[in-house]
């Protein structure tokens, strides 16, 4: 991993400029003490990856900014047959709108599934090319491609996404400067019931609504869920949740109007 490239100035760097000079001056107090003093860094920067809500590694966006009682609820992972489309179903029954962090490779397979997430009013994200956990501990060029292809994918299918987020919400520290380069903000999440995507259906609804609350970003997922006897409890669990919002006096709004940034355009 690479570190953030000149133009987009991380909290990361600022730390780093005033660490290596603590190192530098500690030196002549002590070899042990630089060594300490650049560990420590090493280890704020790794634990930053895993925490990217500092901001440390650079502007990432969590939650929304509205101050009202607005939520925003995200998918990740798809699209997949036949669960996407039960999910529109549920949010056209509820007229709630949600954004789809997509996969290239789902993407591609299923492109009608695209076009219709953009025809009921719904707004679409990069999520990778192959969603790859492990995407982070990359280089930079393999990051930017998987991101890309993605872009050029997406864009074949009439959509551009300006909305980027990394698979499993792990960051590294060249991530801030690639998303420059192609216009597009990180975006993650800041409520979830922690599924493992669709490994846990069991009690979804319950856990997120135990915790939400105002301006939160809710990360769900379109995927089957591994157990065939939840596959139904999925439909069930999301509409729940759905009513329960509602319940809590919460209203789910668009990422954009949440977060206060442009998620996509549709081009011809």
């Amino acid at each position: 991993m690479k570190m953030t490239e000149p133009g987009i100035t991380t909290p990361a760097q600022i730390a780093g400029m005033i660490i290596l000079t603590a190192a530098a001056v500690s030196f002549f107090i002590h070899p042990y003490l630089t060594i300490a003093l650049a560990l420590f860094y090493i280890v704020l920067c790794i634990a930053a990856c895993f925490f990217p809500e500092t901001n440390f590694l650079g502007p990432v966006i969590s939650r929304g900014n509205t101050g009202g009682n607005f939520v925003a609820i995200t998918f990740d992972d798809g699209p997949a047959p036949p669960v996407t489309t039960q999910v529109l179903d549920l949010l056209d029954k509820y007229s709630v709108p949600a954004t789809f962090f997509v996969t290239g490779a789902n993407a591609e397979q299923y492109p009608e599934i695209i076009k219709e997430i953009i025809n009921r009013g719904h707004t679409v994200g990069n999520h990778s090319f192959h969603h790859d956990p492990f995407l982070m501990l990359k280089s930079s060029r393999v990051i930017y491609q998987e991101i890309l292809t993605t872009q050029e994918l997406l864009k074949k299918l009439g959509v551009q996404t300006f909305a980027f987020r990394p698979p499993v919400g792990i960051v590294n520290p060249g991530l801030a400067s690639l998303l420059k380069k192609l216009n597009m903000d990180c975006i993650i999440f800041s409520c979830r019931a922690v599924d493992r995507g669709n490994r846990r259906v069991k009690h979804l609804s319950r856990k997120i609504l135990k915790k939400v609350k105002a301006d939160d970003i809710i990360l769900l997922h379109d995927v089957p869920p591994h157990r065939l006897q939840e596959r139904e409890m999925l439909s069930e669990e999301i509409e729940n949740l759905l009513s329960g919002l509602q319940a809590k006096g919460l209203t789910v709004v668009p990422l954009s109007s949440l977060i206060g940034k442009t998620i996509m355009i549709e081009r011809n």
